[in-house]
């Protein structure tokens, strides 16, 4: 009788001689073809606006809306759950006093332009990226009229994902395409030509810029010149002398006219480098105004520069000079390394604003240093290579007028002889406004008593009005204010909303 062991020993002998089993792999197909995994882009930049709005009222109201916030701008969501969920939260705000009430409205207007999720068309090789459609109803709420969603800078301009019926459609193909009543069609990719007519804009932009030199004999050139780096927040705009005698409100909006367009109710657009924004260890990118244009940080600089574009048709009401100026701005700053503060260095020196972002560091969300920050004097040569670049076309137009060249000239050279003699210059302080939340304090506005723009902000620029002068150092301390409320989390006395009331004050003072 064979021993238990020996039995063992037999059937161990019979496994280690068979053959191994070989189990199938299975692939997911569709259309006949393998499907890969590929990485879902909605969570490279995750909208600012939705953890703002989680805090934007008080008790779960806001918190609830903060969490459905998010369905709406996923992929196969309808072409208007996006409009609809913006109309919700204004229609939610209405039972609120007016300070948060008009907080959650600007949210409501922030996140209607917020990118909605597409996914990828993977029918062709590589998969193409597309824009998604555009609601073609009129929104419930009149904040909202003429708004669109941003589009992803990185897709094909002329495909667009349809979530009615999970396809691939093309630029023109059906009205989804198209903004509803053609608001913003000329912004960011919403169309197939928006890049391509760049040129052709900024050819008309410089002709028009011209035709109005002609009709007024006597035109005022500005020339400013503005140094910031990233431990400065100060707005630094270029502002139309022409606009001198500009009412209160005109001149707290800091209305730009000109080569570089007008740029309606909005400020001139400037983007800062920097670590810091939005509680983030790794440097990236933001507006200067968060008032003109209310965006969160992004490292993706494609990411803001799309949105200001794109809000100078949807808020500003700027004209086609400043948007055809934006759009040369996005184009310097791709010409830059990516996430480098040379690229806001580039896009700031085509309106006329130089700043020396290049000069910072670059920091990783580790907050160690990836790479350092270029000489000091390399951001001024991005600044000036960006802003000859926007000039061109109409530093070519006006070469036919050797009078105009020599005025030109010559008011330049008085404006920095005024701005760079501002730092030096003593005297009492003009600026009366002492509000300071956040410890944050308007500049000193002086008169230099020299040059055609005598009245200096500190820090900023120099006004052939005090007035403007002042209006401007408002506008200064509103952005610091800002930067500190945000940077805090909007809690207590210190918020966005507080400091825009502090700014309306502050102007009120410099029109007494």
């Amino acid at each position: 009788m064979l021993s238990k062991s020996f039995s063992f020993l037999c059937a161990l002998t019979l496994l280690a001689l068979s053959v191994p089993t070989e189990a199938r792999i299975r692939w997911a197909e569709r259309d006949n073809r393998a499907v890969f995994l590929h990485p879902r882009r909605f969570g490279q930049e995750h909208p600012a606006v939705i953890e703002k709005l989680s805090a934007a009222c008080p008790g779960a109201t806001c918190g609830g809306l903060a969490g459905g916030a998010i369905t709406p701008l996923l992929a196969a969501q309808g072409e208007c759950t996006q409009q609809d969920y913006a109309d919700l939260i204004i229609d939610t705000a209405q039972q609120f006093d007016d300070a948060t009430k008009a907080n959650m409205i600007a949210l409501a207007v922030e996140y209607r332009q917020a990118e909605k999720n597409t996914s990828p068309d993977f029918t062709t090789n590589p998969p193409t990226n597309r824009n998604s459609v555009f609601c073609q109803k009129a929104p419930k709420n009149a904040q909202l009229n003429g708004l669109v969603q941003a589009q992803d800078p990185a897709n094909d301009a002329i495909h667009f994902f349809d979530p009615a019926s999970g396809k691939t459609v093309l630029a023109g193909s059906q009205a989804n395409t198209a903004p509803f009543g053609g608001a913003a069609a000329s912004s960011g990719n919403a169309t197939a030509s928006a890049s391509a007519s760049t040129s052709t804009a900024a050819a008309a932009a410089a002709t028009s810029a011209v035709a109005i030199n002609v009709a007024d004999p006597c035109p005022t050139a500005v020339t400013v010149t503005v140094t910031a780096g990233s431990a400065a927040t100060d707005v630094a705009a270029t502002t139309s002398a022409a606009a001198a005698a500009a009412t209160t409100t005109a001149a707290a909006a800091s209305t730009a006219s000109g080569a570089i367009g007008d740029f309606g109710s909005c400020t001139v657009p400037q983007i800062e480098f920097g670590v810091g924004f939005d509680n983030r260890k790794e440097t990236s990118f933001q507006p200067v105004d968060k008032t003109s244009f209310n965006h969160g940080s992004a490292q993706n600089i494609d990411i803001i520069t799309q949105f200001i574009c794109d809000t100078l048709t949807n808020s500003c009401k700027a004209d086609a000079t400043a948007k055809a100026t934006c759009q040369t701005a996005r184009t310097a700053a791709d010409g830059q390394t990516a996430k480098t503060g040379a690229q806001a260095d580039a896009f700031n020196a085509v309106f006329g604003i130089t700043t020396n972002f290049a000069a910072d560091a670059v920091i990783s969300d580790q907050g160690s240093t990836i790479q350092a920050g270029a000489a000091a004097t390399a951001g001024a040569s991005v600044a000036t290579s960006a802003a000859a670049q926007a000039t061109t076309t109409a530093a070519a137009a006006a070469q036919t007028s050797a009078a105009a060249a020599t005025t030109t000239s010559a008011a330049a050279a008085a404006a920095t002889s005024a701005a760079s003699s501002s730092g030096a210059a003593s005297g009492a302080n003009l600026q009366t406004f002492t509000g300071a939340l956040g410890g944050v304090t308007p500049p000193a506005v002086t008169d230099t008593k020299s040059g055609d723009r005598p009245f200096a902000v500190d820090g900023n620029a120099t006004f052939n009005s005090l007035q403007n002068a002042l209006v401007r150092s408002c506008d200064v301390q509103h952005n610091k204010c800002a930067n500190a409320a945000n940077s805090s989390g909007n809690k207590g006395d210190l918020t966005v909303t507080a400091c825009g009331d502090q700014q309306t004050q502050c102007n009120a003072a410099a029109s007494a």
